[in-house]
């Protein structure tokens, strides 16, 4: 096969097919991300920490920032450490995003609005299509899509998923109505997560008050409960930094039209500890927020924002959230007078850890999705594909030439871009790192083959060939930058 095509390895080929593969080799595993583990370092009451560290394991976690609420008494404990340039260890002062659990909070504002100015949560929405009434927004059953359409919307959402990126990002509050008012409702009056929802119901809330809606969160809720650290804007310090299962760093997420929805929002256990403390006493502002009103499957319920759910040992009053590289899970069992609350600084669930706490139990999370241990697979054989194909081809055919120098550019490009995907979005949490390692170096010795013969080669054996390899070289280059610019 290899001498019909005159790609039989000469020694001297082969031995640069041998050095590129091993200098690939040396540079993947330098580059090796390291997948989160939960460190040794531990703060705050100790007991709890190593209940926490038994509840959650010791992968998929960098750490994780616990406050436990029993009896109205409120006990503390860090594990692990916050990364970053300079990691410290996490404890209850800690700052952590925390994604959707601000959703709760949105609640609690409407809430307390009921409670104190009068607000029908069944009125509509002054200038909302369909006349979608508060109360449908703060129970995800008003129709609205989970997040706005849009090519714009789904290009960021995708990069984000590669590059680790914010993609929420330059999204304000005129964005969010226009997509609000835009927007095909589907299944209104059935219960279906909505950020997009619970965007316009926090902005809808702003300007019936005159005012902003972090300043509304800020006055309603926050301030009383005291909780000063919590935030809607990225703190410059005191802060986890937050990463995805194969050890990469993911940006904050911020957007000032989805704030309601918790994009931006950073506290501690012990601020939140607050706020579970006054939901169990039944004195925080706006608590009737988590009265169960209408059913989202067979075992949960939902109020305004916050979820109850029933267990084998009782029920469970609830909001989880999830950004970029962050997990937070709030809950209280009244029938129990336990509440807890459970920061993580990665993207593996903490739901079940939180539950165990509590004394209910919960599934753990899956070790990977699916859908990204197939992405991974097919990256890295797309990746050997790509480089090793024109070395296998028996004869050339119209949409495979024979090789030229315009050819080899095109395959060094496509096999070094691909590999850098496979980087950055692999499930390196699961799946073995030295598989990459191994892909790595195969790339670079069928590349190297290639490359090897560059002298012998015609520039480009047909005319159409330049307009080939430029298009696809400018179509890397999109792709390349995207990514970047979308991180």
């Amino acid at each position: 096969m290899f001498q019909r095509s005159g790609l039989w390895p000469t020694p001297g080929r082969l031995t640069s097919a041998l050095v590129a593969a091993g200098l690939a080799a040396v540079v993947a595993f330098a580059a090796a991300p390291a997948p989160p583990r939960l460190g040794s370092s531990t703060t705050g009451d100790h007991a709890l920490a190593e209940a926490v560290r038994r509840a959650a394991g010791s992968d998929g976690h960098r750490a994780l920032s616990v406050a436990l609420i029993e009896n109205g008494v409120v006990r503390t404990a860090g594990v692990g450490d916050t990364g970053g340039p300079a990691p410290r260890p996490v404890d209850a002062s800690t700052l952590f995003e925390i994604g959707s659990v601000g959703k709760a909070l949105t609640g609690m504002v409407l809430a307390d609005m009921v409670a104190k100015d009068g607000l029908d949560p069944r009125s509509p929405v002054p200038g909302l299509q369909g006349s979608i009434t508060y109360e449908e927004l703060a129970s995800h059953r008003s129709g609205l899509p989970r997040l706005a359409g849009g090519l714009g919307a789904l290009v960021r959402g995708a990069a984000a998923n590669y590059t680790h990126g914010n993609p929420y990002a330059g999204q304000d509050v005129s964005d969010v109505r226009e997509a609000a008012n835009s927007a095909e409702l589907s299944g209104r009056g059935t219960v279906t997560y909505s950020n997009l929802g619970m965007s316009v119901l926090g902005h809808a809330l702003g300007e019936r008050a005159k005012l902003p809606y972090t300043d509304l969160l800020r006055r309603r809720v926050l301030e009383p409960l005291g909780m000063k650290a919590t935030t809607t804007s990225t703190p410059s310090a005191g802060r986890a930094h937050g990463y995805v299962e194969a050890g990469h760093e993911a940006d904050p997420w911020t957007s000032d039209g989805y704030a309601p929805a918790g994009m931006g929002a950073w506290s501690t256990s012990a601020d939140l500890a607050l706020l579970v403390g006054a939901m169990l006493k039944g004195d925080a502002p706006g608590d009737d927020a988590a009265t169960p009103r209408f059913t989202d499957d067979d075992t949960s319920r939902i109020g305004y924002g916050w979820y109850t759910t029933t267990t084998a040992k009782g029920e469970v009053t609830w909001h989880n959230g999830g950004t970029g590289g962050f997990r937070a899970y709030v809950g209280f069992d009244r029938a129990g007078g336990r509440g807890v609350v459970v920061l993580g600084n990665t993207d593996k669930d903490v739901d079940h850890v939180g539950l165990r706490l509590l004394g209910h139990e919960g599934p753990r999370p899956a070790s990977s999705d699916p859908l990204l241990l197939t992405i991974t697979a097919g990256l890295l054989l797309a990746a050997v594909v790509t480089s090793w194909e024109p070395a296998t081809r028996r004869t050339p055919t119209r949409n495979r030439p024979q090789a030229d120098r315009l050819g080899i550019v095109s395959v060094t490009a496509n096999a070094a871009l691909v590999l850098w995907v496979a980087w950055m979005a692999g499930a390196w949490g699961t799946v073995p790192f030295a598989l990459f390692i191994l892909v790595a170096a195969a790339t670079a010795a069928g590349t190297a083959l290639h490359v090897a013969r560059w002298r012998e080669l015609p520039t480009a054996r047909q005319r159409s060939r330049w307009l080939s390899t430029v298009l696809g070289l400018v179509l890397d280059a999109v792709i390349v930058a995207l990514l970047l610019f979308m991180s």
